[in-house]
C-alpha cells in the first residue's frame, strides 16, 4: 500500500470523523434554546434534532431535486488541479484538531470555518496565494461578521414584535403558546443546519474522490473502488450514497451530543423563554435556509448566538452575559487561522515526505 492509497483511506475515514464532530459540537445550537426552555428534555431534544436534519436530504434532493449548492463551494476555495489526497487529509486534520479542543472545552465554533481555514492552509502553503478563488472566500468571511448580524436583528425585531402583540396577554398563556411553536421552530432551524452543514464536508469528500482520478501515483485499484461510487465522467458532482452518508453520521453525532456546548448555548449568554427561544430559533433558520439555497457556507454557531443575543437585548445591554459572548467571540477570531497553519504546515510536510 503506498502513501498515496494511505492518504486517500485516511482522508475519508477523517472526513467521516469530522462529519460526526460537527454534529457533535452544532447539537447545541440546534436544541439549545428548546433545552434551556425545558419545552424538551436532552434526550428527546436530541432524537428530533435528528430527525430533521435528516429530513434536509430529503427535502433537497428528493423534494426540490437540487444540488447541494454549499457543497460545490466548498470544494470552489482552490484550483481543482492542485486539489490531491494529501491537500485534503492536511485540511481535514487541521480542522478536526481545532473542533475538537473547542467541543472539549464546551465552546461552540463554527465547523464549516475550521475546515474553509484547513483548506486555504493546505493550498497557500504549498502552491501559493495564486490557486486561491477569492470571490467564494471573501464571501465566506463577509458572512463571518454578517450572519450573526442578520440573526441578532431578525432575533431582537421577533422579539419586540411579540412582546407588542401578546404585551396584554397572560404570562402563562403566551408560554404555552410559544413551547409548541419551539417545536416548529427547532425543526426549521434544524432543516437550515442540515441544508448548510452537512453538505460541507460532503464538498471536500467529493473533491477528494475527483482528485483520486487525476493525480498522478494513485493505484488502478484505488481508482476502480472510487469509481464504485463516485461517475468521473459527470465532472465534480456529489454522489447520492455520500450525502446519505454524511447526513446519517452527523444524525449519530448529534444524538451523543455535545453537552458542555448545550450548557453554554442554553443559557450561558441570555436567559431563555420560551419566546425568546421561538424568535432566535426562527431567525436562525430563516438566515440559514436562505444561506443554504445561495451557496454560502455560513456558521450555524454564528447565527443561533446572534439570534439568542438579539433576544437577550430586548431587556438591555446588562441581560447579555458579555463575558460568555467575548469567549464565543475569540474562539470565532481564531478557528480560520489556527486550521489554517496547522494544515499549511502539514501538507508542507506532507509534500517533503513525498
Amino acid at each position: 500500500m503506498n502513501l498515496l492509497t494511505i492518504a486517500i483511506i485516511l482522508s475519508i475515514v477523517i472526513a467521516l470523523v469530522f462529519t460526526f464532530l460537527n454534529g457533535m459540537n452544532d447539537a447545541a445550537n440546534s436544541i439549545s434554546t428548546i433545552i434551556a426552555t425545558k419545552v424538551m428534555t436532552p434526550i428527546q431534544a436530541i432524537i428530533w434534532a435528528s430527525f430533521w436534519e435528516f429530513t434536509a436530504f430529503i427535502i433537497i434532493r428528493l423534494v426540490l431535486n437540487q444540488q447541494f449548492a454549499v457543497g460545490n463551494t466548498m470544494a470552489n476555495f482552490a484550483d481543482q488541479n492542485v486539489i490531491t489526497p494529501y491537500l485534503v487529509l492536511s485540511a481535514l486534520i487541521g480542522a478536526a484538531i481545532w473542533v475538537a479542543v473547542c467541543t472539549r472545552n464546551g465552546m461552540p465554533i463554527s465547523t464549516s470555518h475550521a475546515l474553509i481555514g484547513g483548506i486555504i492552509g493546505a493550498a497557500w502553503f504549498v502552491n501559493g496565494s495564486s490557486v486561491l478563488h477569492m470571490k467564494p472566500i471573501l464571501l465566506t468571511l463577509a458572512f463571518i461578521v454578517l450572519s450573526p448580524l442578520i440573526g441578532l436583528f431578525l432575533g431582537f425585531f421577533l422579539e419586540c414584535l411579540f412582546l407588542k402583540i401578546f404585551k396584554n396577554s397572560p404570562r402563562k398563556k403566551v408560554d404555552k403558546l410559544f413551547k409548541v411553536l419551539q417545536h416548529f421552530s427547532t425543526a426549521a432551524f434544524c432543516v437550515g443546519h442540515g441544508s448548510n452543514d452537512a453538505p460541507k464536508t460532503m464538498g471536500i469528500i467529493a473533491v477528494l474522490m475527483a482528485s483520486v482520478f487525476t493525480t498522478p501515483g494513485v493505484s488502478q485499484e484505488m481508482q476502480s473502488f472510487i469509481g464504485n461510487f463516485y461517475d468521473s465522467s459527470l465532472g465534480f458532482h456529489i454522489p447520492d450514497i455520500l450525502a446519505v452518508t454524511c447526513y446519517v453520521i452527523m444524525s449519530l453525532g448529534i444524538l451523543i451530543g455535545g453537552k458542555n456546548v448545550i450548557k453554554t448555548m442554553g443559557g450561558g449568554l441570555a436567559k431563555i423563554t420560551p419566546i425568546r427561544g421561538f424568535s432566535a430559533e426562527f431567525a436562525g433558520a430563516t438566515t440559514l435556509i436562505a444561506t443554504s439555497f445561495m451557496g454560502i457556507p455560513v456558521s450555524t454557531t454564528h447565527t443561533i448566538t446572534g439570534g439568542v443575543i438579539g433576544v437577550g437585548l430586548t431587556d438591555g445591554m446588562k441581560s447579555v452575559k458579555w463575558v460568555t459572548a467575548k469567549r464565543i467571540v475569540l474562539s470565532w477570531v481564531l478557528t480560520i487561522p489556527v486550521p489554517l497553519v496547522i494544515s499549511g504546515l502539514l501538507n508542507l510536510l506532507f509534500n517533503l515526505l513525498h
